[in-house]
């Protein structure tokens, strides 16, 4: 069974309620309609209902049965306003209600407050949106995870054809240069999303261009400290680092560089140092290597938040559905 059919029949025994504040857009009125049809998911559209029922109507479907939130309405607005109001004051700041007022009245935050409330299950956004705002509302309204203070994303990489090694490749798409702890944040993040969806044990390799101080530079000890600090944090995780990408996928390579390596070229999480290097490396291996990329999903937020590329198609979307709801009912032991 693939990655994909497994997250489905998660979604299909456990349907959640997914919001999309990024609603006036075909593509998601597609992918909701599909998410419906199959009883994968109740999805709650946040916008104009006039706007929503226009797109329909273009597609000849009816809006009976689908979720509609119109967040301006003044009851739902006001709600939100004080509830944000009282999500600085606890932070130790003050905010007037016309400050207030100004950030709610974006979809995107009353997307974000009733992923807060528990009105849903999870938000998913980012078609129309940049990612810098999708990540903005959800730290000012979520914050982040317990024991986490960093936001990232990963994804999960699958093999053409008959293979069934899947990777993570993490983080490609937030922070661009992180530091030792933030990579231990994103390190830790995804091992523990990466067993919630695969149910495989987590082994994680920190890349670099260099194998086991091979090499001596500041970018090596960079991995070296995150190393190490990630041991302290969780000692039990199968992880090694530094790591060229050969020693860390390729048993015979890692026997010769690393033979010593509690991973042994096995990694199934692959940490980049950079976003630069891991953005560069998801696409070499979506476009010549056959690699099917999903996500990137995001990680680190105290509830699940997750961002979709402008470029997205509405099956895209139908899917980071299905494996967003895999990470939230998936089991970790982590």
């Amino acid at each position: 069974m693939s990655l994909l059919e497994k997250c489905r029949d998660i979604a299909k025994t456990s349907p959640l309620k997914i919001v999309f504040p990024d609603a006036l857009d075909k593509r998601v009125i597609e992918a909701v309609l599909q998410l419906q049809k199959y009883k994968l998911a109740h999805p709650v559209l946040i916008g104009n209902p006039f706007a929503i029922r226009k797109i329909l109507q273009a597609q000849s479907v009816p809006l009976n049965g689908l979720t509609v939130i119109d967040h301006n309405l003044s009851q739902i607005k006001e709600k939100n306003m004080q509830d944000y109001i009282q999500i600085n004051k606890e932070k130790g700041r003050t905010l007037t209600e016309e400050q207030a007022n100004k950030f709610v009245s974006c979809p995107l935050v009353a997307g974000a407050m009733m992923v807060k409330r528990d009105q849903v299950d999870m938000g998913i956004a980012g078609n129309l949106s940049s990612t810098g705002d999708v990540i903005r509302a959800g730290l000012r309204v979520l914050g982040t995870a317990e024991g986490i203070k960093t936001v990232s994303s990963l994804f999960f990489m699958i093999p053409p054809g008959d293979q069934d090694r899947i990777l993570v490749f993490t983080d490609a798409g937030v922070i661009p240069t992180p530091t030792v702890s933030q990579l231990a944040d994103i390190a830790i993040s995804s091992a523990e999303n990466m067993q919630k969806v695969t149910q495989e044990t987590p082994r994680i390799a920190l890349l670099s261009f260099s194998t086991k101080g091979s090499a001596k530079h500041e970018r090596v000890a960079f991995v070296q400290e995150a190393l190490e600090e990630i041991k302290k944090r969780q000692p039990t995780l199968f992880i090694d680092g530094e790591l060229q990408f050969d020693a860390a996928i390729v048993p015979e390579v890692a026997a010769q560089k690393s033979p010593n390596s509690p991973i042994k070229g096995r990694a199934n999480i692959l940490v980049f140092p950079s976003l630069e290097a891991g953005n560069i490396s998801y696409k070499v291996a979506q476009r010549l290597g056959g690699y099917k990329a999903l996500g990137p999903f995001l990680q680190g937020f105290r509830k699940p938040w997750h961002d979709l590329s402008r470029g997205s198609s509405a099956n895209d979307i139908f899917e980071v559905a299905l494996v967003g709801t895999a990470l939230l009912k998936g089991n970790s032991n982590i």
